[in-house]
């Protein structure tokens, strides 16, 4: 579209204001001070220049998944450091495809319009909505700096922005921050992310790629996904893109605009949803209907209901446990490196040794060389990314420590994911992979092939007590020196220490 084509027909006031709008969005004057300005831009220069760097040197293949979760857990950091009241919420993730009815959903939710419900997914951007003092808007520019928006300067940002105003301000703006005195819940905030898209999708850009919306609601600690009745279905692409999402962050299913479809139609379509996941092996919470509209029967009960049991749950502070993972996963493609060019030298000395020919001893030693010059660039990347983990780290506690928040380095017992072992369901699954029976026992099959007194096993069989054995006597006489042989042999033992009670 050419500025010829533009009807802003805006009048000189209106064009000043939009002008004024255009230099707040461009502002580089920080809320924060320049020393704290300055530690974050050294955080930057680790991640995004030293140690890819570094990475150039020997990296594992998934380096590019681990320097973006680096960026975008800078990127929160940095959000924290703007607003640090966003630290000490839960943040209730809200996704889904273009136009499932996020917006429309969240205004509902909190009684405020202050979502627009139909903007353009190649300028929206995330919005945080909080309770805070004050009823504020407040966005992150592209200079990472913090400006304040009225509700009209936020509301404009839409898709008819550029034929409007003829320019367009959103795509200058990372993520938008509302606080609402009247907010409900104290320790919750709720996130609505741009729908996801492909990059087949008319509706691709850069701000609406699928890593983009996926790393927004990974950084939730709930997950809202919201599904549109008047398809009938959860779509292929919604489920492949939950089931790509952080396995340990519940979800809980919204089907929108219930009233499109008949009575009869939406519990069948909950059904069908509920169904189609579990086959998939998506868990969610629940799912459940819902409608904006006033005279339509589908509440936000169960949702608000929802959304009181996750306020009840304070949340912890997580940016230094996200970075040190990062770096482990690092770390530990270096050390597995290690251990194999060991393994490969120890092998190449064996052969050396059993070598008794020159040609092959020469060869053999020149392997050597060559594995011991790998392994001895392994040594030197891996204390270099052990310096850079340690300048990191110290930076990032200076940081917290000036915005009255610890953030010490954990330590990699700390981060790790300890998980229950159904170890006899892990033995019946290799008993029936290799085709053994199941085993018979006979738990009293040689109680009597040692040479115990029988009628000492015959009184605890039948549950009789001679009238001079006391709980002394048995502890102190006959019946106390059998008494370990049967626990060993005789099944349950339950059975045994029930007896011993009713002796007692």
């Amino acid at each position: 579209m050419s500025p010829l084509d533009l009807k802003t027909n805006l009048s000189h006031d209106q064009l000043l204001e939009r002008y004024q709008l255009l230099c707040k969005a461009c502002s580089s004057d920080s809320s924060i001070d320049a020393n704290l300005k300055s530690e974050l831009a050294a955080l930057e220069q680790l991640i995004k220049h030293d140690l890819v760097e570094l990475t150039r040197k020997g990296c594992p293949d998934n380096i590019t998944d681990i320097l973006k979760a680096m960026d975008n857990e800078l990127v929160r950091f940095r959000e924290f450091c703007e607003f640090p009241s966003l630290a000490t919420k839960s943040v209730v993730g809200i996704g889904g495809g273009f136009s499932a009815g996020k917006s429309s959903f969240i205004n509902k939710l909190i009684g405020h319009k202050c979502l627009v419900a139909e903007v353009d997914p190649t300028t929206s951007m995330p919005a945080y909505v909080m309770k805070g003092q004050d009823e504020t808007i407040q966005a992150i520019n592209t200079n990472n700096c913090a400006i304040t928006l009225t509700q009209a300067e936020f509301s404009s940002l839409t898709h008819e922005e550029k034929l409007i105003y003829g320019s367009q301000v959103g795509r200058m703006l990372k993520s938008a921050f509302i606080t609402l005195p009247d907010f409900q819940w104290q320790n919750l905030a709720i996130l609505d992310t741009p729908g996801y898209s492909k990059p087949e999708d008319q509706n691709w850009n850069e701000r609406t790629d699928a890593n983009l919306a996926k790393a927004q609601l990974n950084s939730a600690n709930y997950i809202v996904w919201v599904v549109s009745a008047e398809a009938g279905v959860i779509s292929e692409d919604d489920i492949k893109f939950l089931d790509s999402l952080d396995k340990k962050i519940p979800k809980y299913v919204l089907v929108s605009r219930a009233d499109k479809r008949t009575e009869e139609d939406v519990p069948k379509i909950i059904e069908l949803i509920k169904t189609t996941l579990a086959n998939r092996g998506v868990n969610v919470i629940d799912v459940v209907p819902f409608s904006t509209r006033k005279r339509a029967k589908y509440s936000l009960e169960p949702v608000i209901a929802q959304m009181d049991a996750w306020n009840e749950t304070l949340t912890v502070l997580q940016f230094a446990q996200n970075f040190k993972r990062q770096f482990l996963a690092y770390q530990s493609f270096l050390e597995e490196e290690q251990r194999l060019g060991n393994r490969r030298l120890h092998k190449l000395n064996r052969i050396l040794t059993l070598a008794d020919d020159d040609e092959l001893t020469s060869d053999a030693n020149d392997l050597i060389e060559l594995v011991k010059q790998e392994l001895q660039q392994l040594t030197q990347l891996k204390d270099n990314l052990a310096s850079l983990n340690h300048v990191f780290f110290t930076k990032l506690k200076k940081i917290g420590d000036r915005a009255g928040v610890p953030l010490p380095e954990p330590n990699a017992l700390e981060l790790m994911d300890l998980k229950e072992i159904d170890l006899l369901g892990m033995l019946r699954q290799i008993r029936e992979e290799q085709g053994l029976e199941e085993p018979i026992i006979n738990p009293f099959a040689d109680l009597f092939s040692q040479p115990i007194n029988p009628k000492v096993i015959a009184r605890i069989l039948r549950r009789e007590t001679p009238p001079d054995y006391g709980f002394d006597a048995l502890m102190t006489g006959e019946l106390f020196n059998q008494l370990p042989q049967l626990l060993r042999q005789a099944q349950p033992v339950d059975d045994i220490i029930k007896l011993l009670d009713e002796v007692k």
